[in-house]
């Protein structure tokens, strides 16, 4: 599976809303910050199901096994600041290439 490219994060938003991911996470460390729970999910709770790349930002479909919950993850990446390790490891473990 390829990165899909959309022309802007309100586009690749809607993409991921139209496919039920409807919560907002945040990366801290190696775990997701559940943003309208308040939780923390673990590195090993969630995987990675879509993601569309606008520019530097990459938008993630992320479903949250556990917590039986789907959201989006935006995450900037450039030449300085590349992809974080656990995402590289998601992406990874669904034999994904990054492009």
């Amino acid at each position: 599976m390829f990165m899909k490219t959309c022309l802007s994060a309100t586009d690749a938003i809607r993409e991921l809303h139209l496919q039920g991911f409807i919560n907002d996470f945040h990366l801290t460390g190696n775990d997701l910050f559940w943003v309208q729970e308040g939780h923390v999910i673990r590195a090993g709770e969630f995987v990675i199901v879509d993601y569309y790349k606008v520019g530097e930002l990459i938008c993630f479909g992320i479903n949250a096994l556990y917590h039986d919950i789907k959201g989006i993850l935006m995450y900037r990446c450039n030449k300085s600041k590349g992809l974080s390790p656990v995402l590289l490891k998601k992406l990874n473990e669904l034999d994904i290439q990054v492009g």
